[in-house]
């Protein structure tokens, strides 16, 4: 094949509708991240100036504390988003309206329950000794300032089904705008609070997370638009459907645990082991790492319903060339300009927060680059088999790596301090979940290359007759 005739074949790809959606995807989750990870580079100035490291940092504690009132979902909404997306290509509008309303039905009880359930709990907790707080002004505010983040995540798990639907729908550039403006809100009304001389961080709290929300519930309106109409008969309960989902559910749900502990168990751990200072330099260096995983999103969230679609499709060696082809853009795009921002993370960190922050040490920052670089290269496989529900045995490594890996932290930490932590996490992660997932999904391809598989769409509609 000639080199014209092959650049007009990957155009006509590019064309295509998973093709167009996939581009248009990654552009604009790439511009939307971008905007976020910058206005989150704005914020630490800002508020770490404006409230001191010690409560700058019990700030950044409480937000990975609050990630996991974030996973109280149980995974359903991941089940959520394959079960639509398998049933918005093959054209199926109904079932994914019964899919939608049902799990809009779900959300809104648990949540009403979680509220319930943990915002007097505060009260009851001693934070000073917890965090290991000093400041009494601090000290004072801890309570309500927890409250306000199990309140706002909370009432962010119904509205986060926008973000579901939207990739489902393969129209994730809706969700990716509506994120870009709740970030630029969100640091105008830090900005804003802080010109006002607001030094409380229970306010930066709901500065911070009140705009998304808003966003992702204005942004429902036209995601379910395309399911309409939409009667009360699609809030019924079908069992089979709520099984089906809090099944498929369960098994994202310990993968999200399992998130929780890789990425933000550390701080808490760090807070609670060594102080809530020793938050900052750790924090400072993942957020410059974060910067990377901007690219690496954009390239792996797209390929999710890609996937949902490829399987309720048969398209298995769509599967493969994609699978490899986001190893190697993951290598090229985010692995090796991750290792040559390392060498120059000394006058950035300068140039970003100021001379007198107590910054991370050489060897705090290469472990968590290694770290991240780990994270990055398994995402290929992880998301390919996310996509296409098979996630028992991922389930299985992710928890085994949760345990593995609190038990390490924490031993690790006491003994050579933030980068013990960090080593305590490579030890507890690589063997298990990283060579799992790798495994797992070249045994998925050889497996649906070798035979017919049946949809879990049409395992849902069995249960369903």
């Amino acid at each position: 094949m000639t080199l014209r005739a092959r650049l007009e074949q990957k155009l006509a790809r590019l064309r295509s509708g998973r093709g167009r959606a996939l581009g248009l995807f990654f552009a604009s989750s790439l511009a939307a991240r971008g905007i976020g990870i910058g206005c989150q580079i704005l914020q630490v100035p800002l508020a770490l100036h404006a409230v001191g490291a010690e409560a700058f940092g019990f700030w950044m504690a409480l937000s990975s504390l609050g990630t996991l009132i974030a996973f109280a979902d149980f995974g359903i909404g991941l089940g959520v988003q394959n079960r639509v997306a398998e049933a918005w290509s093959i054209g199926d509008m109904a079932q994914a309206r019964r899919v939608a309303c049902l799990s809009l039905l779900l959300f809104g009880g648990l949540t009403l329950v979680l509220l319930t359930l943990l915002i007097p709990l505060p009260w009851c907790l001693n934070f000073a000794a917890l965090f290991g707080l000093h400041e009494s002004a601090l000290i004072r505010e801890a309570p309500l300032a927890v409250a306000l983040t199990i309140g706002t995540f909370c009432a962010a798990l119904p509205f986060g089904l926008a973000q579901r639907l939207a990739q489902a729908q393969q129209r994730g550039w809706l969700h990716n705008v509506s994120q870009a403006v709740g970030s630029v809100l969100a640091l105008g009304a830090l900005y804003l609070a802080i010109r006002l001389g607001e030094t409380r961080i229970s306010v930066f709290i709901l500065a911070a997370a009140v705009p998304p929300i808003v966003c992702n519930a204005v942004l429902l309106f036209p995601l379910l638009s395309p399911l309409r109409p939409i009667r009360r008969s699609d809030f019924t309960i079908s069992r089979p459907l709520v099984r089906d989902l809090v099944s498929l559910g369960g098994m994202f749900g310990i993968q999200q645990v399992a998130t929780f502990v890789l990425n933000v168990a550390p701080q808490i751990i760090l807070s609670t082991a060594l102080g809530a200072a020793a938050v900052t330099p750790y924090n400072l260096a993942q957020r410059l790492f974060n910067l990377f995983s901007v690219v690496q999103n954009a390239l792996m969230l797209p390929l999710w319903p890609a996937y949902s679609e490829a399987r309720a499709r048969g398209e298995f060696g769509w599967m493969q060339r994609m699978l490899r082809r986001s190893v190697v853009a993951t290598c090229a795009l985010s692995v090796l300009p991750m290792v040559a921002a390392g060498f120059l993370a000394r006058p950035i960190f300068h140039l970003w927060v100021g001379p007198g922050t107590a910054l991370p040490s050489p060897t705090l920052l290469w472990l968590l680059l290694v770290w991240n670089a780990m994270l990055f290269l398994q995402q290929p496989f992880s998301y390919l088999l996310a996509g296409v529900s098979e996630i028992r045995r991922v389930a299985i490594y992710s928890g085994g790596t949760a345990i593995l890996c609190l038990v390490t932290m924490n031993v690790l930490v006491r003994w050579a301090g933030a980068p013990g932590l960090v080593v305590g996490m490579l030890l507890g992660y690589v063997p298990v979940l990283f060579v799992g997932c790798v495994v797992e999904a070249q045994r998925y391809l050889r497996n649906a290359t070798s035979a017919p598989m049946e949809t879990s769409l049409n395992i849902v509609e069995k249960h369903a007759v």
